[in-house]
């Protein structure tokens, strides 16, 4: 480089270093202020703190410990003070070195979603089912052994005429009509034709089909009113049910029964199929893209039931499709939410009273991208850790909007509070020297949270908890230098009457409309409203008294409601109104109350079942008489090829020599109905079973515990067989979710119990002073509170969702009180001046972070999906009871703790 730019550098250089000297100097004065100042400041008035005796009276009640705390909290907020003073006029001095370098780190942990790229994870059983449970690994045996055989489809037929009887020859030909369409089914598959019976599920050589038509040989045999009757009247309806060898019982496959003697009538009547399952695992979940084209058909076959009947109806791809249905009409919502949140910090953020020249567009958008950044960097970094990606990850843009945007009107309400006359880059030293360690508190505090709250056992919530740390973490990165070096452009920007957003354009001297005409306000409404308003009301104790018996009665409340709070889960929650599927479910809980989810008991190899079948049908007896099973739905096969071979007239006799030929025999004969249901080594010629299963039925039920209590009263009953030893056990397909269930509650306790500990410990740490990290952790501790509790009032309850949801709740309620407690110590005067001035300062940025927030809120309250309808239900819950705690409650409390202000207050 030549001469002059050296000397240039140099100068540069050397004016940076005596602004820094200068800013550290007026550092150091404002820490040595004089002691009697700062005492009769923190009084309540010149006659609680005054000259003389009083002083001295008061100091000597000051306790030594009190004052070392005091001290300890003046030097760890001066040094990190000192440190964002610096970074401060690093941005405003190399405001596009900052960002630039922002940039370019963001990017390199972006490179992550390319490279490796995001692993996405779908299926159930990995997301909600804690790892280490005993159905996790009775699954990967089930599957290993029986593969996911079936998909199911069931349609329920109703008279149009309501409650009429469907046991009619009229009701039995539509059940029949519906039947025969099916049965011809076919779709165009690669070329080739693809037909019913290649996708029916078969037990022995029939496809599966339940129906009250299994009662009868053929059309014929329903002909008449009399000979239905004749037939209904038999209990069982038949002891062989040609598909699967079950018995048939008329509550099985008819609805809404009543009896007229021993003649039955039902309001509704159904018909159950089961399909071969073709999944394969792409992209983190099962796809059955041949089984899903076969529903389509199926589903229209169903959507048009015959004249005079209706019909409800489900099938495997339903649960899919309405759900991501709703979520898909909910994105333009999302979407519109989004927007009132960048409109709204727009407004708020802008200097109105500086005319068009005030317009903060720029910067707004300029956050929004700093935001953008943390989720790609955190999205990134994920990947590279091999963090799988779920659904509920996209439930995470909206948390960082949140806290992201609050940190952008803490941010800007600090530089707009700071002294306009100082030089620029000055003046965004000490306006980050201040918002700087009040977002540090509450990102601090939210990252630890989360970071904890990974330690859960549910997969879903530990990643969620891992992207979420990331995030907040990122967010705070880009914000404290992207941001402020943006705000530092933009000041210049101010500086020289440009447009916002277009530099090279100056603003017109005259303003374009009346809104937009320079005015002189010192204060803004919300500020006055704030502090000369609600502030100076706080400061009266008839005031103080009513608030604190106001909050605790709301308090009382919140602990009721939280003792009623139940643990329950209805997957009917996740069906929007109106959906096809929501009035199965209806038809099924009206009208079919008996049968509930399948279960099986399986045998592994290591149970020699040609000497050991004793111990199976030990274990096949258990499982009948559990309470919880209905005994009449248990089809056993070991039960009846014992009965086969030991009735003497079937003429076999079966030794420990020839039990697998002469089991594969029946098998392939009298007992096909069981043939999936025995696994040999080999096919051909085996000489060994692998595993076997028995098929039943729950009870049926709508409470989560019920089912918990079902599950392991059942495992008892199986693991307490003689000579088991863990070689049979019992598991359903259900049981993943009654897992989730049983550990649900505890995993809820834990983690937030975890989670708010490590919040007072963060803020301890952060904070220092003794009366201020006690009102803040009381105020955070009875806002959760509150939210669980009046989440029961609202008809909530403990399920994953909710789960996700308050640990988010508990994120952002930090922010609303951590901010409001730390700023009271940035103030000085009497308490309740304190309290006017804080409310003025940082209440206004709290409001406003709030605000933006709940407008978006409000959108997704009006959503038809239950994920959003629980997250405006929390979120509503946790703004409104946050501001209320930090706004009325938390000034209130730090007013007549008076913890003292630190040094460098002002």
């Amino acid at each position: 480089s030549s001469p002059l730019r050296r000397a240039t550098r140099a100068i540069a250089v050397e004016t940076l270093e005596s602004s820094e000297t200068r800013a550290m100097a007026f550092d150091d004065a404002s820490r040595v202020a004089p002691q009697p100042q700062r005492a009769e400041r923190d009084g309540d008035d010149a006659s609680v703190v005054g000259p003389g005796r009083k002083a001295q009276s008061l100091q000597t009640k000051d306790s030594s410990s009190e004052r070392t705390r005091t001290g300890v909290a003046n030097r760890v907020n001066g040094y990190f003070g000192a440190k964002f003073h610096r970074l401060g006029r690093l941005s405003a001095s190399r405001p596009w070195t900052v960002m630039l370098c922002s940039m370019l780190f963001c990017i390199l942990c972006a490179v992550g979603l390319g490279a490796p790229g995001l692993k996405n994870e779908k299926r159930g059983d990995k997301l909600w089912v804690p790892t280490d449970t005993p159905a996790q690994g009775d699954k990967n045996y089930v599957d290993a052994n029986f593969g996911s055989e079936t998909r199911f489809a069931q349609v329920i037929l109703r008279s149009t005429t309501n409650g009429a009887n469907v046991l009619t020859p009229t009701g039995l030909a539509a059940l029949e009509n519906v039947a025969t369409r099916v049965r011809n089914a076919n779709i165009a598959w690669e070329g080739a034709t693809y037909t019913y019976a290649q996708h029916c599920y078969k037990m022995g050589a029939t496809c599966y089909e339940k129906s009250v038509l299994n009662a009868f040989a053929n059309a014929a045999a329903y002909a008449s009113q009399s000979q239905i009757d004749a037939a209904l009247s038999a209990s069982p309806l038949t002891s062989q049910n040609p598909n699967d060898g079950s018995t048939v019982l008329l509550k099985n496959v008819a609805g809404g029964i009543t009896m007229t003697g021993a003649v039955p009538s039902a309001s509704a009547i159904s018909l159950t199929y089961l399909f071969k399952n073709n999944d394969v695992l792409r992209n983190g979940d099962y796809v059955d893209e041949k089984g899903d084209a076969f529903d389509s058909v199926v589903l229209d076959i169903f959507a048009n039931p015959p004249s005079g009947f209706s019909a409800s109806y489900v099938t495997e791809r339903s649960f899919s499709d309405e759900f991501g249905s709703t979520i898909q009409s909910d994105l333009q919502k999302l979407q519109i939410a989004l927007f009132l949140i960048l409109a709204y910090a727009a407004l708020t953020l802008s200097k109105w009273n500086m005319g068009c020249v005030g317009s903060r567009v720029g910067v707004t958008l300029a956050g929004i991208v700093s935001i953008g950044m943390a989720i790609a960097s955190a999205y990134g970094i994920g990947a590279y850790c091999g963090l799988f990606f779920s659904p509920l990850m996209n439930v995470l843009p909206f948390l960082l909007l949140g806290i992201g945007v609050d940190d952008m009107f803490v941010i800007v309400n600090s530089y707009d509070n700071t002294e306009a006359r100082v030089d620029p880059v000055e003046r965004m030293g000490r306006s980050l020297r201040v918002a700087g360690m009040s977002i540090t508190v509450t990102s601090a505090t939210d990252v630890i949270a989360f970071l904890i709250g990974s330690s859960t056992s549910l997969p879903a919530l530990k990643n969620f908890c891992f992207y979420a740390a990331l995030g907040i973490f990122f967010d705070y990165l880009y914000q404290i230098t992207f941001f402020t070096a943006f705000l530092s452009i933009d000041e210049r920007r101010k500086s020289e009457n440009k447009a916002d957003c277009f530099f090279c354009l100056d603003c017109p001297p005259e303003a374009c409309c009346v809104c937009c005409t320079p005015k002189k306000m010192p204060k803004s409404l919300l500020q006055i409203a704030l502090g000369d308003g609600l502030g100076k009301q706080l400061g009266k104790k008839p005031v103080k008294i009513f608030v604190l018996a106001f909050f605790s009665a709301i308090t009382v409340g919140g602990i009721i409601g939280s003792t009623k709070m139940q643990v329950d889960a209805d997957v009917n929650n996740f069906i929007p109104d109106g959906s096809y599927l929501k009035n199965w479910f209806a038809d099924t809980d009206a009208y079919f109350t008996e049968y509930g989810d399948a279960v099986e008991i399986y045998s592994k190899s290591t149970l020699d079942l040609t000497t050991e079948d004793s111990i199976l049908r030990a274990a096949t007896a258990a499982f009948t008489a559990n309470p919880y099973v209905i005994n009449e739905s248990v089809r056993s096969w070991v039960d009846d090829f014992y009965t086969y071979h030991t009735t003497p007239s079937n003429g076999v006799t079966v030794t420990s020599s020839n039990y697998i030929t002469s089991l594969q025999t029946w098998l392939s004969g009298a007992g096909s109905q069981y043939k999936n249901d025995v696994v040999f080594d080999d096919e051909t010629s085996p000489t060994a079973i692998v595993s076997t299963r028995i098929h039943g039925n729950h009870i049926k039920t709508e409470k989560s515990n019920v089912n918990v209590q079902a599950m392991d009263t059942l495992r008892a009953a199986i693991n307490a067989v003689s000579g088991n030893n863990g070689r049979i056990f019992a598991f359903g397909s259900q049981w993943l979710n009654y897992e989730q269930y049983k550990s649900i509650t505890s995993e809820a306790i834990r983690n937030v119990s975890i989670t708010l500990a490590a919040c007072f410990v963060i803020i301890a740490m952060l904070v220092i002073e003794i009366k201020t990290v006690v009102s803040v952790s009381l105020a955070l501790t009875m806002i959760f509170v509150n939210i669980v509790g009046y989440m029961h009032f609202w008809g909530l309850t403990i399920d994953s969702v909710t789960v996700i949801m308050l640990v988010i709740a508990l994120g952002l309620a930090v922010d609303y009180s951590a901010h409001i407690g730390r700023a009271y110590l940035e103030k000085t005067g009497t308490p309740d001046e304190r309290i006017v001035r804080t409310l003025q300062d940082m209440g206004v940025a709290v409001w406003n972070g709030a605000m933006s927030t709940f407008m978006a809120v409000l959108i997704l309250g009006s959503s038809d999906s239950y994920v959003f309808q629980t997250f405006f239900k929390q979120l509503f819950l946790c703004i409104v009871l946050g501001l209320m705690h930090g706004l009325i409650f938390l000034p209130v409390v730090l007013s007549m703790l008076r913890p003292a202000a630190y040094a460098e207050a002002t």
